[in-house]
């Protein structure tokens, strides 16, 4: 799968990246809401991978940006430790949410259920 991480934490962004890769996704690492934008307007990932307290543009602003521009969003994946988490990915159609802190399994199996919805 090609995977957008959208995270602003290094030690986090770095950490998924290798992970991912090692399970044998194509990774690409963004760091805030602009450079996902940037990145969707000449590339569209099988999923994308979100968190919700990016500096400048929240995930929510991100998500709801990229539906204006582009008429839809990538799969997407809300990676977030945030208090209320939960409910603010509710107002996000679509996406699919993970706490912080996740295992690696509990990634993989939220990723192969998007691979198996893309299939369907």
């Amino acid at each position: 799968m090609k995977i957008l991480v959208v995270e602003d934490d290094l030690s986090v962004r770095e950490t998924l990246g290798m992970v991912l890769e090692s399970s044998q996704h194509h990774v690409d690492l963004i760091e805030n809401g602009k450079q996902a934008l940037e990145y969707l307007a000449e590339t569209w990932p099988d999923v994308m991978l979100l968190d919700l307290t990016l500096p400048e543009m929240s995930g929510e602003e991100v998500y709801q940006e990229i539906r204006n521009r582009f008429g839809k969003t990538p799969p997407t994946v809300i990676l977030s430790a945030a208090q209320k988490a939960a409910d603010r990915a509710k107002f996000m159609p679509g996406a699919l949410f993970l706490a912080k802190p996740y295992t690696i399994e509990d990634l993989e199996n939220v990723l192969l259920q998007i691979s198996r919805k893309g299939a369907a």
